[in-house]
């Protein structure tokens, strides 16, 4: 079986869905993670480090990146997109131009649907609706892998039209009428969600 995690920086795979990976990788399973941005906007919380760090931010995620790969016995693959950051304030400021929850979906989305037909998952796991908790990029990422999904295994691509697919949800929508920042409403949006947790949503298909 071949599995696919689709996460928003390095470090998710590490704290979302880690022990899950490491067992069916463990197990023989193919196991690839897919990282959507390169994680350059985070904060440094490790006391070891030094403010002067974060000038080097990017080149620390991807080893600690490399080190959780090797860890966790898992493929991995960067999508390429440029890290959103967390927006705090009130009101909450513009995304930084260029990052990933802005990009365009014909933008994002091909990128995604490119590792599905290559490396033809099984099961597809990534956050549900609500983005596991309401970070920008998270948002995105559900969207994105959804879409991809859905893109991947349509007529004219490489998944043979007809395929039988299954989509589920593992966490519960959130009520009818009830309103979440999106990527592209962020700036403007106020009120978020509470942090649901993770399994969010859990997309399986029949690869071959």
């Amino acid at each position: 079986m071949r599995l696919l995690f689709v996460h928003a920086h390095p470090d998710d795979e590490s704290s979302k869905g880690a022990a899950t990976a490491a067992r069916y990788a463990a197990e023989g399973h193919r196991v690839r993670v897919v990282t959507c941005t390169g994680g350059e906007r985070g904060d440094i919380l490790n006391p070891r480090y030094e403010p002067s760090d974060a000038a080097d931010l990017a080149q620390i995620r991807r080893e600690e990146m490399a080190a959780a790969v090797a860890a966790l016995g898992v493929e991995h693959a960067w999508l390429g997109f440029v890290d959103s950051g967390l927006p705090e304030g009130d009101p909450l400021p513009p995304l930084p131009e260029g990052c990933f929850a802005l990009q365009p979906l014909d933008v994002t989305v091909p990128a995604l649907v490119a590792h599905l037909r290559e490396f033809r998952p099984h099961v597809v796991v990534t956050y549900n609706e609500q983005g596991g908790y309401p970070h920008p990029d998270h948002l995105m990422t559900h969207e994105v892998t959804m879409r991809a999904v859905d893109d991947a295994a349509s007529p004219g691509g490489d998944g043979a039209p007809g395929r039988s697919r299954r989509c589920t949800t593992t966490l519960p929508s959130r009520g009818r009428g009830s309103r979440r920042p999106t990527p592209r409403s962020w700036p403007r949006e106020r009120s978020r969600p509470s942090a649901a947790g993770w399994s969010g949503a859990v997309p399986a298909w029949t690869a071959g």
